[in-house]
């Protein structure tokens, strides 16, 4: 039960995410700028192409159908765990679809560090989480092909 609970309330805050990601994608350059507007870092230099504005909001709708991707095929991932169909082919295909999102905002956010380093830090984390996703799903397969040839003994 308590699996359940847990796979859940990580299925609504996947869909809150969602929800913000679709949010994000009308306010983000509106929020970006109040940023800087806040903390007195936008002024003159603003209408340089130097400005952080240039880099992080292209980038940030770069990377915005990858995260949006990742999110539906997550949600997907915890409707089969709430079905408890865990250890199935279609969750390993899943892993992988969502490592492989990570790895395209590691890429973009790589290209776009050079122009702007703080986004190093972006990177360097989807790289990691893309990372361990495929070490879940290596593992996950394997255990589909235990649970698979367990199956077909009788």
């Amino acid at each position: 039960m308590n699996r359940k609970i847990s796979a859940i309330l990580s299925l609504v805050i996947c869909i809150l995410s969602a929800i913000v990601l679709v949010i994000g994608v009308f306010l983000f350059p509106k929020l970006f700028a109040r940023f800087y507007e806040t903390y007195h870092l936008l002024g003159p230099e603003f209408l340089l192409k130097e400005h952080p504005a240039y880099t992080v909001i292209p980038t940030f709708y770069l990377c915005s159908p990858f995260a949006a991707a990742a999110l539906f095929m997550l949600i997907r991932l915890l409707v089969n765990i709430i079905k408890e169909k865990v250890f199935v082919r279609q969750n390993v295909a899943l892993l992988f679809g969502i490592a492989c999102s990570c790895y395209a905002v590691f890429a973009v956010c790589a290209a776009a560090a050079t122009r702007y380093f703080p986004l190093v830090i972006v990177a360097f984390a989807m790289g990691v989480v893309g990372t361990l996703l495929l070490v879940v799903k290596s593992v996950m397969r394997s255990a589909v092909e235990l649970r698979e040839e367990n199956d077909l003994t009788i």
